[in-house]
């Protein structure tokens, strides 16, 4: 019920930060919450927090900092800002259909990463339970699909409501995303060894065919 609450919550904080109604009359406003309503319940419904560890103390500070940073750029400022500025980048154009088309992509990568992993893609950094090397779904092309997902969603939400704001905030979330992945990768590998060490051969690291 929770989390039900806080999806409606933050539904109504986009519509309001956007104008009111107006804002879900327009195409771009309506089909934008349609997304975020996809990106946000998903999410929720199938990330767990996981169980703390050693691994995870390290990570509490650098997570309130990144939800200090993309609550307020990601939740209130895009819509805020198609409703209230014309300038710099257009809107409800063809740039903005393109960052919704990418909304959309980088949600069913975000989720097909999430349902490979089977309940080991969560919040706290360890290794859950019978967790194991996942080598398929996205993760035969780029071992941090998930990772890369939530990039190209705020690259998306950017280009979709013509937010600097937003697209502004890609570089903070970039820097935690290769902090973060830094550490994961030095336990997956003391975790897994071997097997971990062969699969980053024959991956890449964030990006599909390029790192």
């Amino acid at each position: 019920m929770g989390r039900i609450i806080s999806l409606a919550i933050s539904c109504v904080v986009i519509v309001a930060a956007g104008g009111g109604i107006t804002f879900i009359q327009k195409p771009v406003g309506a089909f934008y919450l349609i997304l975020w309503l996809v990106w946000a319940g998903t999410t929720m419904l199938w990330r767990k927090e996981g169980v703390a560890s050693s691994y995870d103390r390290n990570q509490v500070l650098g997570l309130a900092v990144l939800g200090i940073i993309t609550i307020p750029a990601l939740l209130v400022g895009p819509p805020w800002e198609y409703a209230n500025f014309t300038v710099p980048l257009p809107r409800d154009g063809v740039l903005s259909w393109a960052g919704l088309v990418l909304f959309a992509v980088s949600i069913a990568l975000q989720d097909a990463a999430m349902l490979e992993l089977r309940g080991a893609y969560t919040v706290h950094l360890g290794v859950q339970k019978g967790q194991r090397v996942v080598k398929s779904g996205p993760y035969r092309f780029v071992r941090n699909p998930g990772y890369f997902g939530f990039i190209l969603s705020v690259i998306g939400i950017g280009l979709s409501l013509s937010s600097i704001i937003a697209l502004f905030s890609v570089v903070p979330v970039v820097v935690f995303i290769l902090w973060r992945i830094g550490h994961e990768e030095k336990m997956l590998v003391k975790e897994f060894g071997k097997e971990y060490k062969q699969y980053m051969k024959v991956t890449k690291r964030l990006i599909p065919f390029v790192y």
